[in-house]
């Protein structure tokens, strides 16, 4: 009869038992670590793609703030002097077509502001998490709660032109006007109304004293509304970019 003689196994001790389940909880860790490392950099990565991203959003506002203060408000309120004074003149008789000039390009634009929100929309809906530097945070916070502000602001104008615009239509032809306005927006960066725009019978329906003088006082009150609130809160804004910008370069080391 044959006997068969089982292999002698030898028995793992604790130590070894212990080294093994060591080994693998160290490799278990590290692939923990690892993958945790992994998606730090990546989201590092994303904070700094936003923050650069919404740089580049503030610069552009800060361009559209400045031109404004240093070039189109002073141009317009430069033209509403204009059309003030052609309108006081004592005699306005063949002085149609440059009232028409005055006026219009004094009135030309609403300064409707709305700055460019592209980044902080996708921040809000994908990532605000990511900005974990706690000064960016609350420049970012303090930046918006600016923003905010100014949709009443630009209501408030858009009504006060309004009543500029319709006042106008006591002395001017409505067709008229409105056909100048296109003209002058025609492929210019800033309105740009010439007199040869202007046909030479355009009329002035009234030279009533009184009738003026309503244009006027409302033209005035625009003009003010203009300098003292528009102009002196792009100023606060654009002051407020300046500081935001220089806060983001110097937390994430952008030149």
């Amino acid at each position: 009869m044959e006997v068969h003689h089982h292999p002698h196994v030898e028995k793992k001790g604790f130590k070894e038992y212990f080294l093994e389940f060591l080994m693998i909880f160290l490799a278990v860790t590290l692939g923990f670590f690892a993958e945790s490392y992994r998606e730090y950099l990546s989201d590092r990565s994303k904070e700094k793609e936003y923050i650069n991203s919404l740089l580049e959003d503030i610069k552009s506002v800060s361009v559209f703030l400045d031109v404004s203060i240093h070039e189109l408000i002073p141009y317009h309120v430069g033209w509403i002097d204009s059309t003030e004074r052609l309108l006081q003149m004592h005699e306005i008789k063949n002085k149609n077509r440059e009232i028409y000039q005055a006026f219009i390009t004094a009135t030309a634009w609403t300064y409707d502001f709305h700055p460019t929100e592209r980044t902080l929309s996708q921040l809000h809906s994908e990532g605000f998490h990511l900005i974990r530097n706690k000064k960016a945070s609350k420049a970012i916070s303090d930046l918006e709660d600016q923003y905010k502000l100014f949709s009443p602001a630009n209501t408030l104008f858009q009504n006060m032109q309004n009543n500029v615009d319709i006042a106008a239509y006591a002395f001017a032809e409505p067709n008229i006007t409105g056909a100048l306005f296109a003209k002058g927006f025609k492929n210019n960066k800033i309105f740009t109304l010439q007199l040869a725009d202007i046909p030479a019978t355009v009329p002035i329906k009234s030279t009533n004293k009184d009738t003026l003088t309503t244009y006027i006082d409302k033209l005035q009150q625009y003009s003010f509304y203009l300098q003292a609130a528009i102009k002196a809160d792009y100023i606060n804004l654009l002051q407020e970019l300046t500081k935001t910008i220089t806060i983001l370069k110097k937390e994430y080391n952008f030149q």
